[in-house]
């Protein structure tokens, strides 16, 4: 019922007055073609309309549905085009992942570091039948980064969700594969994320590998911090601990800056503390190692690497004499 109520509001947004336009359309008469084009180019106006800084956050929202049902009721029309597709991705990652619009400002849909799975997955499922529609179009390279990165921001610690890991495993191996030398300038990037993957799949020593490359080509502390976690989850802690004091205490406050402003993140929740934790550590803070490695252990994020964050912990009490144990359930009847 709501899409028919879109349809029918397309409709009259671009002057048409018969009912059946629709069934005609996609019968395939002559109407085909200027219907799709019109669509297209009416979804184009909402999304520059929508892109204005003049206008509410109510108003972008409905430009970005009518643009939105545009694109959607185009492929309907042509179902074999992967325009519509690409167009939808694009419009729905710029203004909801990329917190840049055409303008330079911010749109008021992006939260920066806020969860929004249902926008990313319409805009994975956008561009996957994009790419199975004209896998040959050069666009398919472009938003092969953006693409990986939406397929991790899905991804939880549900063993179903492996599927998403695979896929921005995939996405990122053919950024490289296609770049052809040309990447140079994002090379770090583009391999600092193969190489987290790589480890969130638990496939350490190929992350270890990816990892040094990745700073060859010049990753910054948040790629040197992704080796190091991954050489400790390798049973090389002392080496990681040297590799993170090596980065000095100030490139661990921007670390620290980045992760907060959402310019880093790590996925499941959680998984964030294992960073912090393993950099407390090597810079000589006990308490608060500890405390971050608790944090790490209560999210239960990558429970593969659970039993190596208990190791730190005990080690890290054994030089207080102490010995932690985890928290007992919480009792439902307690205090009552």
């Amino acid at each position: 019922m709501k899409l028919m109520r879109a349809l029918a509001l397309l409709l009259v947004l671009i002057g048409t007055a018969r009912a059946d336009v629709w069934q005609r359309a996609i019968d395939g008469d002559e109407s085909s073609l200027e219907m799709y084009e019109s669509l297209l180019a009416r979804g184009d106006e909402a999304a520059l309309a929508a892109n204005s800084k003049s206008v509410s956050l109510l108003q972008v929202r409905k430009d970005l549905d009518i643009a939105t049902e545009s694109y959607r009721a185009a492929a309907k029309v042509n179902p074999r085009s992967g325009e519509p597709h690409y167009r939808l991705g694009a419009l729905i990652y710029s203004f909801f992942f990329e917190c840049s619009s055409f303008s330079g400002q911010p749109p008021p849909t992006c939260q920066r570091g806020a969860r929004n799975d249902d926008k990313a997955q319409e805009a994975v499922d956008a561009w996957d039948a994009f790419e199975a529609r004209a896998p040959l179009d050069p666009r398919v390279n472009d938003m092969l980064l953006q693409r990986a990165i939406l397929r991790t921001k899905l991804f939880t610690s549900k063993p179903t969700d492996k599927k998403l890991l695979e896929g921005a495993l995939r996405d990122y191996q053919a950024l490289l594969d296609r770049a052809d030398g040309l990447l140079q300038r994002t090379s770090y990037l583009v391999l600092g994320n193969l190489a987290e993957t790589h480890m969130m799949l638990g496939k350490i020593e190929d992350a270890i590998d990816v990892y040094k490359e990745a700073i060859k080509f010049g990753g910054g502390t948040s790629t040197v911090y992704g080796y190091a976690v991954a050489l400790d989850r390798d049973e090389r802690g002392a080496l990681a601990l040297t590799i993170i004091r090596d980065q000095g205490f100030a490139a661990y406050e921007k670390f620290q800056q980045d992760v907060s402003e959402g310019e880093v993140f790590y996925v499941p929740q959680g998984e964030e503390h294992y960073y912090f934790a393993l950099v407390e550590e090597a810079f000589g803070n006990g308490d608060s190692a500890i405390d971050e490695w608790k944090l790490f252990i209560k999210s239960g994020a990558h429970p593969q690497f659970q039993a190596r964050a208990k190791e730190h912990v005990d080690a890290l009490l054994a030089k207080k004499n102490l010995r932690w144990r985890p928290p007992l359930p919480t009792d439902p009847f307690r205090g009552r």
